[in-house]
């Protein structure tokens, strides 16, 4: 049985990718992300600080991917924690992107993230792609 305070923290990441990120709706990020929301990524743990990082990145995603989404497989809430496990998925029809001309490439990236809610809002999290594989979908980096 999920308790009101899990399904609350589902609601609220689920806002934050549906209603949010897939829709292109930063005027989500207002209500769903803690004004000093840190996201960190990769192995080295590098963060970018604030909503006004999150969009800028979100937006400039946009720009080379029109039409990338997210699709939810998974949500696990323990505490004050939320696991969300995810297919990113986009085609390659914008701008230029890191180097990579657009000829229609398609990609699907899972990924994990764990976000830490504080009230009512995320604050942190901590995320993980995979960004190789999604390189060699876009035709940048030969398989091995």
């Amino acid at each position: 049985m999920v308790s009101s305070e899990d399904q609350t923290l589902r609601e609220l990441v689920r806002r934050h990718i549906e209603d949010g990120f897939n829709r292109g709706d930063w005027t989500v990020c207002e209500t769903t992300l803690a004004d000093d929301y840190t996201a960190y990524y990769g192995s080295e743990g590098k963060a970018n600080v604030g909503r006004d990082e999150y969009v800028r990145v979100c937006r400039f995603l946009r720009t080379s991917f029109p039409d990338v989404a997210i699709t939810i497989e998974d949500v696990i809430v323990e505490g004050d924690k939320v696991v969300l496990r995810y297919t990113e998925r986009g085609t390659l029809t914008g701008r230029q992107f890191l180097g990579i001309e657009p000829a229609g490439q398609a990609y699907a990236k899972p990924g994990t993230t764990v976000y830490r809610a504080v009230n009512g809002r995320l604050a942190e999290s901590w995320g993980v792609e995979d960004t190789l594989g999604w390189f060699r979908q876009l035709g940048h980096i030969p398989d091995l």
